[in-house]
C-alpha cells in the first residue's frame, strides 16, 4: 500500500509537524505494509502542480492535514486529484475533526475524515482500511449509504517523535516546532486546545533529545507548540534550564526558543531563570485576550490580570527576551470603549509586539457551537472572523480592522517608535486613539 501524507503550509518558512507526526505514527505502528512518504507545499503554490506530483506518485491512499488557512485549497486539491487518480483520500486535523459528518455529506470526492491523535488513529486506519473499518477509533466513513461515526480513544502515552531523517532533509533551516505536551489546563470558549483531551506531558527524556537534534538541524527558531507551555512550572524550569546548560555547546549559539505561556501564573523559579538567559535565547508569547474581567468570564478563562501586568512589566524590564502580547476583539461583553481600555493597558506595557487579533468562531469550539450563548456574526468562510457582535458593531470593526494596520505598520515594525513616544507625550493622545486616528488614514 502506497501512501502520501500530505499538508499545505501557510509559508514555505512554516515546516508544520502534523505530516511527520503521522509518519512516525505509521512506521511505529503500522502492521501492514505501508510505503509512506511526506509531500509538502504552501497555499502560496500552484496547487495543481502540487496536485499532479502527487498523482505522478500512483498512492493508494492520501491523506491531508486540515486547518483554517488551507481547508479551501485542499479541498480544491482532493477534487482534482479524485478526477484524475483511483484512490482513497482522507483527512484530519481540527478543521474536519469537529463536522465530520457534514463534510462527508458536503464532498463526495472526500473516502474518510478522521479525529483524534493522527499517531494512533492514522496507522489504525490503514491497517484496518481492507478489514474492519468500525475497529478505527474517532473515523467517520460511508456505509450502505450511511454515515458511520466511531467515538475517539484518549491517549496517554507520548507520541513517537516526528523527527525522522526525511523531516531534517525537507527542513532546510525553517523555522521548525516541538510539542511537549498535549491539550490545555484552561477552557476558553473560543479556543479548542483545552477540549480536544486532558492535558498531559510527554516523556521529558524523549523532549530533551528532541531539542538537541532540532538545535544542529540548521533551524535558527524553534516554536513550542504547548498552548501554556508555564502550566506544570517545575517541568517548563527543567526545560528552560536544558537549553540553557547547553546553549553554546550542543545547542549553537543565535538558535531561538519561542514560547507561549500564561503571564499570571508564572513562578519566581521561572522568572529567574529566564532573567539569567543570555539574550535572544528566549522569546514569548503570552495571551491577554482582554483586560475586561467580565468578559474573561464570560469566555471562561479564569486570568489574574494584575498580576499578570505586573509580571509582563517584570519581563520586559530584563532586556534580554521579545515579549509578544496578545489582544482579542470581538469577545464576549467587550465593546469599543471596553476594548479601548484593553488596548490602552496592552500598549503601556511596552511589549515588543502588540497583536490584535480578531476573534474567529473555530468549528468544534464553544463560542460557536453555542450560538445563544455567544450570539456573534461571522464570515461562512475561513478564518471564520466575526463581522459583529451584541457589543461591537459591523462599523466599529471595521474601524478596528484599520487601527490594527496603523498598529503593524507603525508600532510591531519598529519603525517608528519614537515618532509614536513623541506623539504620545506632546499631542494629547492616548495610544488607541492615535492608532485609530492614523487606521482612518489608511486606504
Amino acid at each position: 500500500m502506497k501512501v502520501i501524507i500530505c499538508c499545505l503550509n501557510s509559508k514555505y518558512v512554516h515546516a508544520s509537524l502534523s505530516p511527520w507526526c503521522l509518519l512516525s505514527g505509521v512506521r511505529s505502528f503500522c502492521k501492514e505494509k505501508a510505503e509512506a512518504s511526506v509531500m509538502e507545499s504552501t497555499i502560496n503554490g500552484n496547487i495543481y502542480d502540487f496536485a499532479d506530483k502527487i498523482i505522478s506518485e500512483s498512492p493508494d491512499v492520501i491523506s491531508f492535514s486540515a486547518y483554517i488557512w488551507n481547508i479551501t485549497k485542499t479541498l480544491e486539491i482532493c477534487r482534482y486529484i479524485k478526477e484524475k487518480h483511483d484512490c482513497k483520500i482522507v483527512l484530519g486535523g481540527p478543521e474536519v475533526a469537529y463536522r465530520q459528518e457534514d463534510v462527508l455529506k458536503k464532498y463526495n470526492f472526500i473516502d474518510f475524515v478522521l479525529a483524534g491523535e493522527g499517531e494512533w488513529t492514522f496507522p489504525d486506519f490503514l491497517n484496518n482500511l481492507n478489514g474492519d473499518l468500525s475497529l478505527v477509533s474517532g473515523l467517520s466513513y460511508r456505509e450502505n449509504g450511511k454515515i458511520i461515526t466511531i467515538p475517539e480513544k484518549i491517549y496517554a502515552d507520548t507520541p513517537p517523535s516526528p523527527y525522522t531523517d526525511e523531516f531534517f532533509e525537507n527542513l532546510r533551516g525553517r523555522i521548525s516546532y516541538i510539542e511537549t505536551s498535549r491539550g490545555c489546563p484552561y477552557r476558553c470558549a473560543f479556543c479548542l486546545s483545552g477540549s480536544c483531551s486532558p492535558l498531559r506531558f510527554f516523556d521529558i527524556e524523549q523532549v530533551k533529545n528532541d531539542i538537541l537534534k532540532l538545535a544542529v538541524s540548521g533551524t535558527k527558531t524553534i516554536k513550542f507548540v504547548d498552548r501554556t507551555f508555564n502550566a506544570k512550572a517545575e517541568r517548563a524550569n527543567e526545560i528552560l534550564e536544558f537549553i540553557l546548560s547547553n546553549y553554546g555547546t550542543k545547542i549553537p549559539q543565535g538558535t531561538c526558543f519561542h514560547f507561549e505561556i500564561a503571564g499570571d501564573i508564572l513562578k519566581e523559579s521561572t522568572m529567574n531563570i529566564l532573567s539569567e538567559a543570555p539574550k535572544g535565547v528566549f522569546q514569548l508569547e503570552i495571551g491577554m485576550q482582554s483586560f475586561n474581567e467580565e468578559t474573561l468570564k464570560a469566555i471562561n478563562r479564569k486570568t489574574d490580570t494584575q498580576k499578570l501586568i505586573k509580571n509582563i512589566i517584570k519581563l520586559i524590564s530584563f532586556g534580554n527576551m521579545h515579549i509578544h502580547i496578545d489582544l482579542i476583539a470581538g469577545l464576549k461583553g467587550e465593546d469599543i470603549k471596553s476594548f479601548e481600555r484593553s488596548f490602552d493597558i496592552g500598549y503601556s506595557l511596552k511589549a515588543n509586539m502588540l497583536q490584535m487579533g480578531f476573534l474567529k468562531l473555530l468549528y468544534g469550539a464553544e463560542m460557536r457551537e453555542n450560538r445563544e450563548k455567544y450570539p456573534c456574526e461571522f464570515n461562512e468562510n475561513p478564518p471564520y472572523e466575526v463581522t459583529s457582535t451584541p457589543w461591537l458593531s459591523k462599523v466599529e470593526i471595521v474601524k478596528l480592522k484599520k487601527c490594527e494596520d496603523a498598529l503593524e505598520r507603525m508600532y510591531n515594525s519598529g519603525r517608528f517608535l519614537f515618532t509614536l513616544v513623541y506623539l504620545l507625550n506632546e499631542c494629547g493622545y492616548t495610544p488607541f486613539k492615535l492608532f485609530m486616528d492614523f487606521g482612518n488614514e489608511i486606504d
